[in-house]
């Protein structure tokens, strides 16, 4: 028999999970932020050349892997919510 489902783990590894998302989305945000704050527009005169198009291209892979990150906690924490849910059910009917 497979061991039982702790309720309270799962509800607890799902707040940290939302916790993560939080922050993530909090980082991502900032992260573009400070970037249109310090270098303006792709044509602004803060910064241009191959250099600017090197480190926008570097910006926009870390960015979209953080998106993705951000995405797989999100599905991570639907599946443990959904686990949690599932076996809170199968305890209430056992009682």
């Amino acid at each position: 028999m497979p061991p039982e489902f702790d309720v309270a783990a799962g509800e607890a590894l799902g707040r940290q999970l939302a916790q993560l998302v939080d922050k993530l989305d909090w980082f991502i945000g900032l992260r573009d932020g400070r970037r249109k704050a310090l270098l303006g527009t792709p044509q602004s005169d803060n910064w241009q050349g191959s250099k600017r198009n090197h480190y926008e291209g570097d910006f926009a892979r870390q960015q979209a892997a953080l998106i993705d990150l951000k995405a797989a906690a999100r599905s991570f924490q639907a599946s443990v919510h959904n686990a949690t849910e599932q076996a809170r059910t199968a305890q209430q009917k056992r009682n």
